[in-house]
Formats: structure tokens, sequence, C-alpha cells
């Protein structure tokens, strides 16, 4: 498929059926996550797979925004491994972990689209509730969950799902 026609495919999925996720399937989405882009290709990324019933069962207890999907990605990355600008005069303090992760997951979500799965990127939990619940992400910054599975009968994209604001309103050609 065409990366546009995937890209306008693409949706978040909020209703997820029961089927599992192939491991074959999973090892493919993870591996496109390895081979995503980073800053000086430091790779902080760290994702903790949770699959198994007592993961499930401690992610879904500390947020809705896993909204039940059999795979959740808990994307992290480690400020010691992360890309920081030695250029003091530019970007005075900029440390690159949550940006290469963003680009991780969108590869990742992208992967999962062209093998028949459905996604949400999601970010709005608390993360404190994560940390308390997982141990071990401890010295990690957790980033977002990359809710993954076969959408259910009754998924469907959102209203604002095909709402784009024109090139000319977010392109500036100079």
């Amino acid at each position: 498929m065409d990366f546009l026609e995937l890209s306008k495919q693409r949706y978040s999925v909020r209703s997820f059926s029961d089927k599992p996720v192939e491991q074959e399937k999973l090892d493919k989405i993870l591996e496109a996550g390895r081979l995503a882009p980073t800053a000086k290709n430091t790779q902080s990324q760290k994702i903790f797979v949770l699959k198994s019933k007592e993961a499930l069962e401690r992610i879904n207890a500390v947020t809705p925004m896993t909204y039940h999907a059999p795979v959740v990605l808990m994307v992290c990355y480690d400020k010691n491994l992360s890309y920081k600008n030695p250029n003091e005069t530019h970007y005075v303090g900029y440390e690159g972990g949550a940006v290469d992760v963003a680009i991780v997951t969108t590869e990742m979500m992208m992967e999962a689209t062209d093998l028949g799965l459905g996604t949400l990127w999601a970010r709005g939990f608390d993360a404190q509730k994560i940390f308390d619940a997982f141990p071990e992400i401890a010295g990690l910054e957790v980033v977002c969950l990359l809710d993954i599975g076969y959408p259910s009968e009754t998924s469907a994209p959102s209203e604002r799902h095909t709402l784009r604001r024109p090139l000319s309103e977010t392109v500036v050609n100079m």
C-alpha cells in the first residue's frame, strides 16, 4: 500500500476485539521501532510489551487509555542515553528523548496498520500512577502507550478523523 493511503487508513482505535495479536506481527512492529531514526542514533527508547494477563491488569487498573487492547506498548526513554544538544547557543537544554520516542512510536503504529491491526497513541494518563504500578520503569521517562489489537466490529474513526486543515494553513513557503 502507498504510504499516503496507509496514513489515511490509520485511525485511533478505541474498541478492540478479543483476538490476540500474533507474535510474528508483534515482532515486525517492534522491529519497525528499532529501525526508526533517533537523534544521533542514540536509540534511547525502552519499550515494555504488556500482553500478559497480569501486566494488562496492572495497566488497566491505572488508566482507561488502554481501551482493553490485547497488547499495550509502554514506550519510555532513558535520559542517560538520549541526545542532548552540546551547542549551548542553540536550544539550550534541549533533550531529544521524547521526540525520538514519538518517532519510534509512529513507525510502530504505521507498521501495525500495514499489518491489519489497529492502534491508539495514548498520552492521557497520570504518569505517577504508571510509575507506581510499574517499578520496572524507575529511572526512565514514560512518554506514551501504544495500544495494539484488531479493531472490534463496532470500531470506527471518530468524526474528527478526516478533518484536516489545508496545507495553505500549515505550510509556509519561503
